[in-house]
Parts: C-alpha cells; sequence; structure tokens
C-alpha cells in the first residue's frame, strides 16, 4: 500500500508546482459547483483524496496551503473529510473478504466509506460558505517554488516524497509491532484482534476477519475500523499537518464526528436487524 503511493504522490506534487492542480480543479468545480461551493483548489484536494485514499488527502491539502493556494479555514475544513481509506484498497482488498462473509452488494459499504464523509464536507462547506475568510483569501499570494530549472525542481519534490514515504512505512511498521502488546493482556484473541484493527487496518483487517465471531460482527468491526482509519493512519496524516502547521485537534474533531456518525450507521444497519 505505502510503495503504491509514491508515484501519486510525485505526481501530485508536480501538479501543484506546476499550475495543473488548478486547471483541473477548476474542471471539477464545475461539476459539483452547486452542492459543493469551494474554489478549483479546494476541489483538486477533493478528487486527490478520495482517489488515493489516505495520507493523500492530507498531504495534498498541506502542500497547497503551504503554497498559499488555500487559505487555513479552506484547509482545515477539507482534511477534515476528504482523507480516507483509498477505493483501491477497500474494492481490491477488503469487499472480497465482505464478499466471502455473504455481503455482496457493495452499495452500503460505498456509502458508509464514501457516501457519509462526502455528505459531511458538503453540509460543512455550505454552513461556512456564507462566514468564509474572503479577506485571507483576496490575500494570498501563491508561492513559486525556488528552483531555476525543472530538473532541480523534480530533485527537490522526489526528495521531499522520497522522506514522506520513508515516515509514513516507518510508522506503519512501528504500529504493526505495537500489536503485539495486546499480548500482554488476558484477553480472547477475538478482542486483541478488534482492537489491533484500530491500530493498525492494513493487519487488523485480515485479524479480525479471521476470528470466530459471527459473520455480521465480523463486517461490522471490520467497516467501523476503517471508518476510524487506525493510529497509524493518524499519526501519518499529523506528520502532514504539523509540517504545514495546520490544527491537529481540528483534524481530530472532524474525523471523531464522522466516525460517531459512521459507526450509528453501521450498528442500524448491521447489528440492530441481527
Amino acid at each position: 500500500m505505502i510503495p503504491t503511493l509514491f508515484p501519486f504522490m510525485i505526481l501530485s506534487s508536480l501538479m501543484i508546482c506546476s499550475g495543473a492542480d488548478e486547471q483541473l480543479g477548476k474542471l471539477l468545480s464545475k461539476l459539483w459547483k452547486i452542492i459543493l461551493p469551494i474554489r478549483a483548489y479546494g476541489s483538486y484536494a477533493i478528487f486527490i483524496g478520495f482517489l488515493c485514499g489516505f495520507p493523500m488527502g492530507a498531504k495534498v491539502v498541506s502542500e497547497l496551503y503551504s503554497a498559499r493556494k488555500l487559505s487555513r479555514k479552506e484547509a482545515q475544513h477539507l482534511v477534515g473529510f476528504c482523507n480516507n481509506i483509498g477505493p483501491a484498497y477497500f474494492l481490491g482488498l477488503v469487499f472480497p473478504l465482505l464478499c466471502s462473509l455473504g455481503y455482496t452488494n457493495v452499495l452500503p459499504f460505498v456509502f458508509g466509506m464514501y457516501g457519509i464523509p462526502i455528505l459531511y464536507g458538503i453540509v460543512l462547506c455550505n454552513l461556512s460558505k456564507h462566514d468564509d475568510d474572503n479577506t485571507a483569501r483576496a490575500s494570498l499570494a501563491i508561492i513559486k517554488p525556488e528552483h531555476s530549472s525543472a530538473a532541480g525542481l523534480f530533485n527537490a519534490i522526489c526528495m521531499n516524497n522520497i522522506e514522506s514515504i520513508l515516515l509514513l512505512g516507518g510508522y506503519v511498521t512501528l504500529i504493526n509491532a505495537m500489536r503485539s502488546i495486546f499480548d500482554c493482556f488476558p484477553l480472547s484473541s477475538n478482542i486483541k484482534a478488534v482492537l489491533s484493527s484500530f491500530l493498525e487496518i492494513i493487519g487488523g483487517i485480515p485479524a479480525v476477519y479471521h476470528t470466530s465471531i459471527p459473520d455480521t460482527y465480523k463486517v461490522f468491526w471490520i467497516m467501523v475500523a476503517l471508518s476510524f482509519n487506525g493510529i497509524s493512519c493518524l499519526l501519518q496524516t499529523i506528520s502532514f499537518l504539523e509540517k504545514a502547521n495546520l490544527s491537529v485537534v481540528n483534524y481530530i474533531l472532524h474525523k471523531l464526528i464522522i466516525f460517531t456518525i459512521s459507526l450509528f450507521y453501521y450498528t442500524l444497519w448491521l447489528i440492530v436487524p441481527a
């Protein structure tokens, strides 16, 4: 998962530096301007965030904010709902597990994973559109890259993203190793598996799948853990937010709201009927 992100990280950084992000964002803004009143750069951040998954949403928002293409308020709103599980990971690795448990209809899962954050983002952006920081937005002066040649710019982008990918890999490795801490407690293997999925989803989701709990509860805990994203994802996201001096507390607040809504949704759909 981490190595797969690297080409997208490079490509996105190149688009931001070249101005292609604005062109793509303008095209996207025309598609959803009625329900999502945001500027071109915000549209680009949402597109990349939902397409590539975490932590690309946080990374792109942080880069756009650092380049002064987004105001602080715009950045903190966007990062709250566009930093989620990527569809390639969900449809390629998670959904086959759900199908094997008897849940073959993908639509309720897609709504839970992406519909809820999108609806939350629509409400958030519309509530703040009449109270946006136009003064700050007008004062934004886009920062141009300080490299005299294309080769120098590309080298700087590569070095920056290599540093980022190594940091992300380090977090995944560290948190995966920390899953063994549950072995120190007198807990059942089922409880350990569920708790581990809230630390790191890549190793935790298969662990939940192989537990002996009923299939409905396997699906419930898998989807709830995915909505939470895991401590590993949180640390990865924080690394980008702190680099851009964006509020970590604001991000956590938005994620907790989305997680609570998702928990309620999956409880009504999966647990109550059971």
